[in-house]
């Protein structure tokens, strides 16, 4: 077990940290949380979306409260969101559609199946680190005691990717680690 003291600087460090992702890296999802920015309200401080260097939007509905008379925060409640390769949402491939407007948008056009006849999608979070972007397209959560068929439903996604403001070259992206690709910006993407 943590001392005392140092489970407060890990509250510290952990809330110093998703606030610093939460301002520094854009939530951007295909289908919106309740909630698409960090929300503080009563002494409650709740984040839609924390990154880890592992994954974007690994950790999801995050609840700090606020205790004013130790002066300190608590972790009430989070989701570990972790994504594992071909398991939740089943990718079979990936279309890059560049469209050559100006300023140029690129989507991506994703199929595949659901394990379910429950399937759905929760957070689509995306980032980029270098010249790739990282996608990870979340599974909804299925409330517990639903009864569901369990035939592959089949789906197709829009993804855009945030290309804004880039710097003309040749961008990768991944998708939950498992679908890849790449497209090319032949200008800088601003007006």
């Amino acid at each position: 077990m943590m001392e005392d003291q140092d489970m407060h600087r890990f509250y510290l460090f952990f809330l110093a940290t998703v606030c610093s992702f939460g301002f520094m890296n854009p939530v951007f999802s295909g289908s919106t949380p309740d909630i698409e920015h960090p929300l503080y309200q009563d002494g409650e401080l709740i984040i839609p979306r924390v990154d880890t260097p592992a994954q974007a939007g690994r950790y999801q509905d995050v609840q700090l409260q606020f205790n004013a008379a130790a002066n300190t925060w608590t972790l009430t409640n989070f989701r570990d969101s972790l994504i594992v390769p071909g398991q939740g949402v089943y990718l079979d491939q990936v279309e890059t559609i560049v469209i050559e407007s100006f300023p140029v948008q690129v989507l991506l056009k994703v199929s595949g199946n659901f394990p379910s006849g429950c399937g759905g999608f929760g957070q689509i979070n995306q980032r980029m680190q270098s010249n790739k972007f990282e996608i990870a397209m979340h599974h909804a959560l299925i409330p517990p005691g639903t009864l569901c068929t369990m035939a592959l439903v089949p789906f197709e996604k829009i993804v855009p990717l945030q290309v804004y403001g880039l710097p003309a070259g040749t961008y990768e992206y991944n998708i939950n680690g498992e679908l890849t690709g790449t497209f090319s910006l032949s200008k800088d993407n601003q007006l």
